[in-house]
Formats: C-alpha cells, sequence, structure tokens
C-alpha cells in the first residue's frame, strides 16, 4: 500500500472514531441495530433533544453507517460489519479489562514465562470470540407446538417496532398476544393461510347463510380471528410458517416432506442477514395475497387468488 493511500485509511479512520467517539451518536449507533423509527416522536423516546437527536443522526448517515429503509433508520452494511467487529468486540474486551490489567501484572512479575502468560491470553481471547459469534448468530431449535408457541409468546414481548408473521396455523394464545402486542402501537402485518379460511366457512356453511343484521358480524368473527384489531392482514397461500421480530430475529417453521400439514418443529434464527432475505420473502408473499380490510373484508378483486369454495366466494364477494 502507497504512503498517499495509507494517509487516506488513516484520515478517513480518524473521522470515524471522532463521530463514534461523541456518547449520542454512540448510543443511537447502537440503538439502530433494531431500527430507529423515522418518526417525530422518535427523539424523545430517545430522552435527547430534537437538535441533539438529527445532528447525531446526520453524522451517523454522513460517515456511512447508517441509513433510512423503509420508514427506520438501520445500519448500512458497513455499519453492520463496524458495529460486530468493533464495537461488539470491543464491548467484549472492556468486560475482560480486569483480566488484561492482571496478565500485565503477571508480565512484570518475572514469575511466569512467555508461553504460559501467551496460552492464558489465547484462553481469553478465544472464549471472548466464542461469545461474539454467539451474540452474531444465535440459533434455537424447538420440537414441540408447546414449545414453539411459548418462544414466540417470549419474544412478542420483547419486540419494540414490528411483528410479521406469515402463519398456516390459527393459534388463540399468539392471537391475543399480537392483539395486545399491536395495541400498544407497534407495527403488525399479517399473511394466514387461506385453506384455514375456507375450513372455517366450510365448517359453518349453514351458520353463516342465515340472513339477518348480525350475519356480517358473525362472519367476521368466525372467519378473522384477527378481528376486529387494527392489523394489516392478508390472505394467501403459506408454504411454511414465519414470524420476524424487529428484523432482528426470524422463527421458521420446519416442514416434515412426509406429513406436510402438521407441525413438526421450529428454528429461531438471530442474524440480521437472515431477516433481511426472509423480509424480501415475506413481501413477496404479502404482494401475492388477497388484501382485506380490519374487519377481514377482501378488497381486492385479483379473482385469480380468491380461492374456490362456495362460502368463501360469498365471503370474499361482501
Amino acid at each position: 500500500m502507497s504512503s498517499v493511500a495509507a494517509e487516506e485509511l488513516v484520515n478517513r479512520s480518524s473521522k470515524l472514531l471522532t463521530v463514534l467517539s461523541k456518547r449520542n451518536n454512540l448510543s443511537l449507533f447502537i440503538s439502530a441495530k433494531s431500527g430507529l423509527m423515522a418518526e417525530a416522536s422518535s427523539p424523545e423516546r430517545t430522552s435527547l433533544s430534537k437538535k441533539v437527536y438529527y445532528t447525531s443522526l446526520k453524522q451517523l448517515i454522513n460517515s456511512g453507517l447508517v441509513e433510512k429503509s423503509d420508514g427506520k433508520y438501520v445500519h448500512t452494511t458497513f455499519g453492520s460489519v463496524v458495529y460486530q467487529t468493533h464495537i461488539i468486540g470491543l464491548m467484549d474486551q472492556l468486560r475482560n479489562q480486569k483480566q488484561m490489567i492482571m496478565i500485565d501484572t503477571l508480565k512484570h512479575s518475572d514469575q511466569f514465562s512467555e508461553s504460559d502468560i501467551d496460552s492464558f491470553v489465547n484462553k481469553i481471547i478465544g472464549a471472548t470470540n466464542n461469545l461474539s459469534e454467539d451474540a452474531r448468530s444465535k440459533i434455537e431449535i424447538v420440537l414441540t407446538y408447546e414449545d414453539m408457541v411459548s418462544a414466540i409468546v417470549e419474544r412478542i414481548e420483547f419486540s419494540k417496532n414490528e411483528i410479521l408473521l406469515a402463519s398456516r396455523y390459527f393459534n388463540e394464545i399468539i392471537i391475543n398476544n399480537i392483539l395486545r402486542k399491536a395495541k400498544s402501537g407497534i407495527n403488525v402485518k399479517v399473511i394466514a393461510e387461506k385453506a384455514l379460511v375456507d375450513q372455517f366457512f366450510e365448517q359453518n356453511n349453514k351458520h353463516l347463510q342465515v340472513n339477518d343484521k348480525n350475519a356480517v358480524e358473525r362472519t367476521n368473527v368466525v372467519a378473522n380471528p384477527w378481528y376486529p384489531g387494527n392489523i394489516s392482514r392478508r390472505l394467501a397461500d403459506v408454504p411454511f410458517s414465519m414470524t420476524v421480530f424487529d428484523t432482528s430475529e426470524v422463527a421458521i417453521e420446519l416442514i416434515n416432506a412426509n406429513e406436510p400439514k402438521s407441525f413438526h418443529g421450529a428454528i429461531f434464527i438471530r442474524d440480521e442477514k437472515t431477516c433481511r432475505r426472509m423480509l424480501e420473502y415475506y413481501q413477496k408473499l404479502w404482494d401475492s395475497g388477497l388484501s382485506g380490510d380490519n374487519n377481514g373484508n377482501n378488497n381486492n378483486n385479483n379473482t385469480k387468488l380468491i380461492t374456490e369454495t362456495s362460502a368463501s366466494r360469498r365471503y370474499y364477494n361482501r
């Protein structure tokens, strides 16, 4: 590397470290890992004045660490690398600072050989690297339906900004917890399996044919378990259930090819890159689905996607 190129890298590094050396900037940068909502109330939630908040945000954006995407300020690819490699790494080393001081003391005591001290240091560094790797990509597998429900509910409780659900099942515990969370103001989208709605209608066909003033209300209650919650909802062919929490963790259903209609397990992955790929897939499902209002009524005239049962056709045409 030429001296000119090296000097340029030193200057850029200095500017970047200057930006991150400011406490407010660093705090916002760490918060952007899960996404900072681009809303007027965001400065208040961070306990910063509007002037300080937007000044810090501008500096992070100008440094290439943060960008605005889908109504949030999130890490750029460069920002994600800096966060994982340097910020997390620095915090891990700060936790071990006491041990590092002990190592310096050992070096000056002349009681231990260089190889003994190096071995001790490598053990500390190795433990730290393993911890960092776990923090970068945490994977959890559940193999029972009950454990899956418990794991989903736990993550719903700690979600702060957004929950995206695509489900082949209706579970009252999950539904009630998501409805309660939606009332707190976070963004919730649900893609429901069309076949489940068809099944509801076929099982309640006689009941739904009664034509009186309460017929529409009964239809909504029977066919839409999310009614009357304020949740964006669509119907689609869902190949496997999935849930994305705050663009930081995703739950994916494991399908048994021999029994595809039964639940066999789920995998939870805490990794931003995986989440972004699954978000792309979720959007494709969303775009292909039938849109519905909060009463469960269909607002999409795309007959190609409408299911074929007579009961569901009556529902969709309301």
